[in-house]
């Protein structure tokens, strides 16, 4: 009776844990990150009585979660991914949205600023075109400053965000070291069984981790899990958590860096190995859309105060005046790290605004030279300075040390200082400060056309330029025209081959001669005074809209906003379309991780109800051994 006794015992007890499993799964039916929960059970060792073997029971060998490694590992991978597009997605949707809205963005300032510019062109003598003029010109300032000044604050809201991120990063580090010396501890006191629900909650906090920053995890001996986010940096190893850090950055106050603790003080800069998650999209986004956005509005700012301002001190304004600057001039900004110890000086020079690229350059010292370094397509060069490249001239003295840096952001600033320092309508130089001629007593057609400065310094003429024609001019048989008032003399020009246009360039006006003179014949180019109803500085002025000046001659201003928009909307797309697809992903594999590991209630119904059978059987076989043990005890004493 004993053996049948133990037998439903052991029944008993198997089943009461499968049955509490059974509803601790019920329970947990809505707990994130629950793993069901199975019970294993094993036949007890057969007993040999009577030749034969006789079993003895049964026992739950273990409580067993149903868990899959790959499984789990995927949805960490595209939590990370999904959580990093969609923040992506965000931030750039934000920037796209500033800079294609037509009342904020920056194309219809720039068409109303040139159609005035256009209107001054029409009436050149009239001061209220001018006025309207200069306020536009505020007005298309204030338009780079309000663009400017949003970039610039969602660089402070990122910071918040890195800042942030990297809080709760911290936190969940820790918090899964301190899990790790729970698992351990539980299941070296369990002899080597699992502490299923703990685990759940390691693995719920590792995936809230992953929704932050990518993550790996290696799993240890122990049962403890080692972290590793971005690209390999350890985070959790054993019971030990590391500590990210925040830092400003270095070469630009304004920013953010991410790191950990250097040994010589200070941090080591690890957000270029950061990826995946909230605060891998964040230093994404301003590595690859803001900062690039920042340097290409002020390449826009500088084009058009260089080009803008280069033009107009071509002209002349109401009172014959050769014109000044008409927006304030813009140079390059370049930022020495905080530990150079060489007592170095650098020069930076925007020689050619035409020919910026809104990159950022980092110029550094070692092994007895500089080495200048494009932040963007990693072009280098090598010596010791100077240097010339996209536009910029940089000057280097002193006596560097090994180490020495500099960051060089020649366009940075472009659209912070944009400014108008024309203030009287009176000095806009819509006149140009030449005239050309062809004298009434001429008997040829030839004349002057296209006369071009493109070099003021040689300005006002000293005198009236004369270019008389001489059929030898260069030698007997050889026409040309003769100079007198400039150096550069004679010209040579056969009009029975060139009538329809020779290009000269002469002191650094630049002119075509066409027709057929005849000798003597004399044209002139002499100072433009009293011009007040002259529109061709001002006609040259509205014609920048269109030309192209920018990206090395390639790209007009409208062109350049344009494709600062197009970049920013495509990289938006894109993000959009990545986050979507990536949602999709996300939910099938959490659809299978949950296929495994999910609860079903159907099926747990089911597992409730066969238990329940199981164990009224089991209790019945106890109630059958106890009475056949009360029947014999009854039948000795009689």
């Amino acid at each position: 009776m004993a053996d049948l006794l133990n037998v439903g015992t052991s029944a008993l007890l198997s089943l009461q844990r499968a049955i509490s499993t059974t509803g601790h799964n019920i329970a947990n039916v809505n707990t994130e990150g629950y793993s069901r929960q199975r019970v294993n059970f094993d036949t007890l060792p057969s007993q040999f009585s009577g030749g034969n073997y006789i079993g003895s029971g049964v026992s739950t060998t273990s409580v067993q979660r149903s868990y899959d490694q790959f499984l789990t590992s995927e949805v960490r991978t595209r939590t990370a991914s999904q959580s990093g597009f969609q923040a992506f997605y965000e931030l750039s949707s934000r920037l796209d949205g500033l800079l294609a809205d037509p009342a904020v963005g920056l194309a219809p300032a720039l068409d109303s600023f040139f159609g005035v510019v256009q209107d001054v062109a029409n009436n050149p003598g009239s001061l209220p075109e001018r006025q309207v003029l200069l306020g536009e010109a505020q007005v298309l300032a204030d338009r780079f400053h309000y663009l400017d000044g949003n970039f610039r604050n969602m660089g402070d809201e990122l910071n918040t965000r890195i800042e942030g991120a990297v809080g709760e990063i911290n936190s969940l580090a820790q918090s899964i070291a301190d899990l790790n010396e729970e698992v351990v501890r539980a299941t070296a006191r369990a002899t080597g069984e699992p502490p299923n629900d703990l685990l759940d909650a390691r693995d719920q906090l590792i995936n809230q981790l992953a929704e932050i920053i990518g993550v790996t995890t290696v799993e240890q001996s122990d049962g403890a899990v080692n972290v590793m986010v971005g690209k390999g940096q350890s985070l959790v190893v054993g019971f030990t958590a590391e500590q990210l850090q925040t830092a400003v950055d270095p070469y630009d106050g304004t920013q953010i860096l991410v790191g950990s603790a250097s040994p010589a003080g200070g941090i080591t800069d690890l957000s270029r190995f950061l990826s995946g998650g909230e605060l891998g999209a964040a230093l994404d986004f301003r590595e690859r859309m803001l900062n690039p956005a920042i340097n290409q509005l002020g390449m826009l700012a500088t084009g058009i105060a260089a080009t803008f301002n280069e033009q107009h001190q071509l002209g002349l304004d109401l009172n014959s005046q050769p014109g000044g600057e008409f927006f304030l001039p813009l140079n390059a900004t370049f930022v020495a790290h905080p530990n150079n110890s060489g007592l170095t000086s650098l020069a930076v020079d925007i020689s050619d605004a035409t020919a910026l690229t809104g990159d950022d350059y980092s110029l550094r010292f070692g092994g007895g030279q500089w080495t200048l370094t494009n932040l963007t397509t990693n072009v280098t060069q090598t010596g010791a300075g100077p240097f010339a490249v996209d536009g910029l001239a940089i000057n280097v003295a002193g006596a560097p040390v090994d180490g020495d840096a500099f960051v060089i952001q020649p366009t940075r600033q472009g659209a912070t200082l944009f400014d108008v320092v024309l203030s009287r309508p009176e000095d806009f130089a819509a006149a140009f400060p030449l005239r050309s001629a062809s004298e009434l007593s001429n008997t040829g057609s030839a004349q002057i056309e296209g006369v071009v400065v493109t070099d003021a310094s040689g300005l006002p003429l000293a005198g009236q330029v004369t270019l008389t024609f001489n059929p030898d001019a260069l030698g007997i048989g050889l026409p040309g025209f003769d100079l007198t008032g400039i150096a550069g003399g004679p010209l040579s020009y056969d009009p029975a081959t060139q009538s329809n246009g020779a290009a000269f360039s002469l002191g650094g006006i630049d002119f075509t001669v066409s027709g057929d003179p005849q000798s003597g014949d004399e044209l002139t180019i002499s100072n433009n005074t009293g011009g007040s109803g002259d529109n061709r500085n001002a006609l040259a002025l509205a014609g920048l809209q269109t030309s192209r000046e920018l990206a090395g001659g390639t790209s007009s201003y409208q062109e350049t906003y344009g494709r600062l928009v197009a970049d920013i909307a495509v990289q938006s797309r894109q993000a959009e379309t990545g986050a979507t697809t990536e949602s999709i992903l996300l939910e099938q594999a959490v659809g299978a991780r949950e296929s495994v590991s999910g609860v079903n209630l159907d099926e747990e119904a089911a597992n409730l109800i066969r238990f329940q059978q199981a164990y009224q059987a089991a209790a019945q076989m106890i109630t059958v051994a106890d009475q056949l043990f009360q029947t014999l005890l009854n039948a000795t004493q009689r």
